[in-house]
């Protein structure tokens, strides 16, 4: 039987050697980060919406509105709230011409559109044209801005008894109303 040589470090590198801590630890680009709230959504308890955005603008505080990108053919894109961690970056927010803003407007298409509550029930939101979504504490765009902008959604967060919801309807029964002839037979 022949022996071999095998050497493990050969191949690998060092965790910690300089040109690695310095990627890790590099100072990164501080983006703007915004919070976007919408009070309907808000009060509706909606913890995830699924939009398929045509158009992306925004608002001043005068009232005008800015368009930002159009998405032509755009499959529906996934909001989360900021308890998931999830977040959308642009950098084409920043395209704006100077002022303030305190509004970013999507509109969305006729179909492909859907609510996801706090509790897990899922609902179609085909009846509307956009939502409006307030900026927290305004936007403010400068000369000289940083190149991107992370998009905040405030959502509720998910209730974590909707995961047991299937048992417990399994156990304790669905608290939805049964016709009244099914439940007198076998009584």
């Amino acid at each position: 039987m022949k022996n071999t040589n095998f050497y493990p470090t050969m191949w690998s590198t060092a965790p910690y050697i300089p040109s690695v801590m310095t990627a890790k630890y590099a100072a990164e680009t501080h983006g703007v980060e915004l919070i976007l709230r919408n009070e309907a959504a808000k009060t509706l308890n909606v913890s995830e919406m699924s939009l398929n955005i045509t158009k992306f603008s925004a608002i001043d505080e005068q009232g005008n509105e800015h368009f930002i990108i159009d998405f032509p053919g755009q499959n529906p894109v996934t909001l989360k709230g900021i308890a998931s961690g999830n977040f959308i970056r642009s950098k084409s927010v920043l395209s704006l011409p100077e002022g303030k803003y305190t509004a970013l407007r999507f509109y969305i298409a006729g179909w492909g559109n859907q609510f996801k509550y706090q509790d897990g029930v899922v609902e179609s939101a085909n009846s509307f044209d956009r939502l409006d979504f307030q900026i927290e504490d305004g936007f403010t765009v400068e000369d000289g801005n940083t190149p991107e902008v992370k998009l905040w959604f405030d959502f509720a967060p998910y209730q974590w008894k909707r995961h047991f919801k299937p048992l417990t309807d399994l156990f304790i029964g669905s608290k939805s109303q049964k016709p009244r002839l099914a439940n007198s037979f076998g009584n």
